[in-house]
């Protein structure tokens, strides 16, 4: 009796000290088997569309930072974040890994761990990349999209390919540059999610966009890179490449879907969900009255 009691006390108290300091209680936090791998989920809240989360490179949901965005939004519906295989709280996963497994394992995870249809799919910088090919695999299960200063579609490809060694004179300096990126790209061992980057480009270039999904595309103040004379130590013809690939891979960005808005943030700073979450919470907001208003689909 006086262990049940204390236990009672105990989680009074949790209450007590989530509800003074404004954090969320989760409802989920779990592994769930995807195959071959356990990933690791937390979702805050209920109601529909599930709000669906997609860290950075080499970020993880449950390293925390969106909180603010967790607290506004999960009164009223579902926010969910996980870790990509090989990090944070989930398992290394063994074989080939590029995008398309990331997307397929993340509609396993969704699926297993009753995740309410359908979602809002929220991508942070690289995060852009596992749903443009969850888009392309599910598109039934996405109502609106929301990428947060995200990384251009096609990026580590034209990191590889403003080089050009057979038409181009480096410098020792640069040839070495050149290698250590060459080298991320055909070993996947080479970068922190252990990720396949050149499959993963194709699988990109490949994959459907997003129609006429409502897209908000939410950059940061300086988020659109305005290019320039090249540095001193980059070389001029590799930086005039990188210049036109970034122009049109930001046209692209930028057409993606029918319905879209486009806006800037008025923080610099990268993680505009931690130093500007008023942003991102405004941004959700305008898509889920953007859905409220739509006519339902026969």
């Amino acid at each position: 009796m006086i262990k049940i009691t204390a236990f009672i006390s105990l989680a009074i108290l949790l209450q007590t000290y989530c509800a003074s300091a404004n954090i969320v209680a989760p409802a989920v936090s779990k592994h769930v088997d995807v195959g071959g791998v356990k990933l690791y989920i937390v979702c805050y809240g209920e109601g529909t569309p599930s709000i669906v989360v997609n860290s950075g490179f080499g970020g993880a949901g449950s390293q925390g930072g969106w909180e603010e965005v967790i607290r506004h939004m999960s009164p009223s519906n579902q926010v969910c974040l996980y870790d990509r295989a090989n990090l944070g709280k989930s398992e290394p996963f063994s074989g080939h890994y590029d995008v398309g497994v990331m997307a397929r394992q993340l509609g396993i995870l969704l699926k297993k761990a009753q995740v309410q249809t359908p979602h809002i799919l929220v991508g942070h910088s690289y995060g852009s990349y596992p749903i443009k090919l969850f888009n392309h695999a599910f598109p039934e299960r996405v109502s609106a999209i929301l990428l947060v200063d995200p990384t251009q579609y096609g990026m580590f490809n034209n990191a590889i390919a403003k080089w050009a060694p057979d038409q181009d004179t480096y410098s020792a300096s640069f040839t070495q540059r050149m290698q250590d990126e060459l080298s991320g790209w055909h070993n996947p061992d080479q970068n922190s999610e252990k990720v396949d980057l050149k499959a993963s480009a194709q699988l990109i270039k490949d994959s459907k966009d997003f129609g006429d999904t409502p897209y908000v595309l939410l950059w940061s103040k300086n988020g659109v890179w305005r290019g320039g004379d090249a540095p001193d130590d980059w070389h001029p013809k590799a930086w005039q490449r990188m210049k036109t690939m970034y122009a049109e891979a930001i046209d692209k960005m930028h057409s993606l879907s029918s319905d879209k808005k486009i806006v800037f943030a008025n923080t610099p700073q990268h993680n505009i969900f931690q130093y500007e979450p008023e942003s991102v919470v405004k941004e959700l907001r305008y898509l889920l009255d953007k859905l409220n208003q739509a006519p339902e689909k026969n």
